[in-house]
């Protein structure tokens, strides 16, 4: 979960909905001011997250050009969601980021953060044709391995299913209180961390904390969809393990590239320095040669 440092949107970003054939998505969206835009980024937040998550990059990417849109996915934060655990599979969630990109014109650059990466990565390989590239920021290859962070994440979802929503937030913050270097945010941010957990439906929430339990590793399959991939991720992520991430880029034929002085949550890190590594890639098409 990322913790934004204000909840003042920045001039231009707007709360907007987004139709598809598969539902509407509830998304902060940027367009540039002047000219034909460059293209779509499509921004999907992590486990626990929300479209909040990008919105100073949401401005910094429109800066350069690019219409950038950020989703709640599916069940998260202020997209509606069912209460059917079937909905939240890899498979059903990949197929609504298919439709978002369809839904706004197809070839987007396609941007998934931590859990969002699974997600994103799962959209490619359902429908390379619609994205032009996919950023993995702060992502893995698969779900967590240790045994520590797997125990946690299951008593989560236990916890999601057979207590109130509200009850669950609390046992999690007092257990994110314990830990070393934590310091509690501002009363209104506070505020909005709590709206924000306690408005997932509970079999979303659930759901997708199982996913970083059993999700299965597709690097092959997604090297092979001749998407072009970017590997990124902070200096600082305490995520999946820095060199997993590393070991994923290498298996994608791509190197890691590293954001200073970021966590894992660069985008509220250092939204200047991601969205900059972000269009250098986006721009940096291979040559073409001719025999």
């Amino acid at each position: 979960m990322s913790t934004p440092r204000t909840l003042t949107l920045p001039d231009g970003v707007h709360p907007q909905i987004l139709e598809t054939d598969r539902g509407a998505f509830a998304t902060l969206t940027a367009v540039p001011d002047i000219g034909t835009p460059l293209g779509t980024v499509l921004l999907v937040p992590g486990w626990t997250g929300s479209k909040e998550d990008f919105a100073p990059l949401v401005d910094h990417l429109c800066r350069y050009g690019w219409r950038t849109v950020a989703v709640d996915q599916r069940g998260q934060f202020e997209t509606a969601g069912p209460a059917d655990k079937s909905a939240y599979s890899l498979a059903e969630l990949g197929a609504d980021v298919v439709a978002m990109s369809t839904a706004l014109g197809g070839y987007s650059q396609l941007v998934g953060h931590s859990f969002g990466g699974l997600v994103a990565r799962e959209a490619v390989l359902t429908d390379p044709s619609v994205f032009s590239t996919i950023s993995l920021l702060c992502s893995g290859p698969a779900a967590f391995t240790d045994e520590a962070t797997l125990q946690s994440l299951q008593m989560l979802a236990y916890g999601l299913e057979n207590l109130p929503i509200e009850q669950v937030y609390d046992m999690k913050l007092g257990h994110d209180s314990q830990a070393s270097g934590y310091v509690a945010p501002p009363a209104d941010i506070a505020a909005f961390l709590r709206k924000r957990f306690t408005s997932n439906a509970p079999t979303s929430l659930a759901e997708i904390t199982r996913r970083l339990t059993d999700a299965e590793d597709k690097t092959e399959q997604l090297a092979k969809t001749g998407v072009r991939v970017q590997v990124l991720h902070g200096a600082k992520d305490d995520g999946w393990p820095i060199p997993v991430q590393q070991a994923m880029a290498a298996g994608l034929g791509v190197e890691a590239e590293v954001i200073p002085d970021a966590g894992h949550s660069p985008a509220i890190d250092e939204p200047a320095k991601t969205a900059r590594m972000l269009v250098d890639f986006f721009h940096d098409y291979p040559s073409l040669t001719t025999s």
